[in-house]
């Protein structure tokens, strides 16, 4: 009896031992792992082999050869290209010399900053908002704002053109151009070139859109640029009409003898007028007429009846002796 039991105790504590035993080494497993990854982690990332350099990727980008201020305008002497490592490029960074040149500065670029694309705006010749039809002429005209209809004119209209000048003490206005379309009327002021109205007008687009970074205050209050002080009021209006050579010669001389005004016209209407002109006939200078005859007005009087002649012989003695026909 006691011999069974015994060996029956054996048999059943074997496999208590396995399962220890299997757990003891997944243990020491997750240990040893957990040992290494702590270890390599305190290390940081392992150095390169010794005589073997990093290698690390570099950009060319655009960079600005020195302080190129707001609103200039870059040129291929302002920029060159330098090779930047890729950490240290913008995202927006230019890559090309041929995306920079001509283009509007929006903000200052310090000396050797990377130029970047929403720094800069295209040139004004780009952004040119309409194109002469083949065949045609584009003519400017400068008007006043009250005069014709300068002020309400829009790119698209269709006008007509009124020359106006002086023939003695007489104004005379015909029309020299039929439905001619504007294609740029904007506002224009005395003296500044269509560049420079552009130019401001995209910095003061960009600055509602993107405003630039606040500047350092200064203790005294900086000077303003020459030219910059204050801005000139538009007092007329710039128009450009696409006309006929024949039309753009009419015109021309029109401006040299008097002045032009534009009249709008209905897009739909294609009757043909016959020409106008005010006044219809032009007066002719007086000239010096002969005196007229004067003529005596004579009363009428009863008419004469008819005679004639009768001859009478008496002997030798003849004579002649007149009857009246009653």
């Amino acid at each position: 009896m006691m011999q069974s039991s015994s060996v029956g105790r054996g048999t059943q504590t074997m496999p208590q031992r396995r399962v220890l035993l299997l757990a003891a080494v997944v243990c020491a497993g997750v240990a040893l792992v957990a040992t290494l990854w702590v270890t390599r982690r305190g290390q940081g990332p392992s150095a390169p082999p010794a005589g073997q350099e990093q290698v690390v990727k570099k950009v060319p980008v655009i960079v600005a050869v020195r302080d190129l201020p707001k609103g200039a305008r870059v040129s291929s002497a302002d920029v060159r290209v330098v090779e930047l490592p890729e950490d240290k490029v913008p995202k927006d960074a230019a890559t090309s010399l041929e995306a920079v040149t001509n283009s509007i500065l929006l903000q200052e670029v310090p000396k050797d900053t990377p130029l970047r694309i929403s720094q800069l705006m295209p040139p004004p010749e780009q952004l040119r908002e309409f194109s002469v039809p083949i065949g045609m002429r584009g003519f400017v005209l400068y008007q006043p704002f009250t005069e014709g209809a300068a002020d309400i004119l829009l790119p698209g209209d269709l006008v007509d053109v009124i020359a106006t000048h002086r023939h003695g003490d007489t104004t005379v206005a015909e029309i020299i151009v039929r439905r001619a379309q504007v294609l740029v009327a904007e506002n224009y002021v005395p003296g500044m070139s269509r560049e420079e109205m552009l130019r401001q007008r995209i910095l003061s687009r960009a600055a509602q859109t993107t405003p630039a970074p606040p500047e350092p205050q200064a203790a005294q209050p900086k000077p303003a640029p020459e030219g910059e002080g204050t801005k000139a009021a538009a007092t007329m209006r710039r128009i450009v009409l696409a006309v006929t050579p024949a039309e753009a010669v009419r015109l021309a001389r029109a401006l040299e003898e008097g002045r032009t005004l534009t009249v709008l016209r209905n897009e739909r209407d294609y009757f043909l007028t016959p020409p106008l002109r005010s006044p219809e006939k032009l007066p002719t200078a007086a000239q010096p007429q002969p005196p007229r005859p004067v003529v005596q007005q004579v009363t009428p009087s009863r008419p004469v009846a008819p005679v004639r002649t009768v001859v009478v012989y008496r002997g030798t003695e003849r004579e002649e002796v007149i009857v009246t026909r009653q």
